[in-house]
């Protein structure tokens, strides 16, 4: 391999580490904003069921008048959901690990 001039050829090298260290810094912004999206999916989720909860809790209250009936059923929807929440992180979770 014979070099042509020496300062040319460190230029070209010093160029394309430059070129590395930017498209670096571009996929580590990508998985940054990637995560940041899955947390604000996963916030969203847990919103919506926990106002989806309360309009259940609300409407059992309404429609039975026994006190005993909806608590037992206000624990049964509380449990449930947070089940599927946590379903719903592990979900986020294993997909965040996949892709990193």
């Amino acid at each position: 391999m014979q070099i042509g001039n020496m300062q040319e050829f460190r230029q070209q090298q010093l160029d394309k580490v430059r070129k590395r260290k930017e498209e670096e810094k571009k996929i580590k912004k990508g998985i940054y904003q990637m995560h940041a999206m899955i947390d604000s999916q996963c916030m969203e989720t847990f919103d919506k069921e926990h106002k989806k909860v309360e309009e259940n809790a609300g409407n059992a209250k309404n429609e039975n008048g026994s006190e005993g009936k909806t608590k037992e059923n206000k624990k049964k929807d509380i449990q449930t959901e947070i089940e599927k929440m946590l379903a719903a992180g592990r979900k986020a979770i294993n997909l965040s690990q996949m892709q990193v």
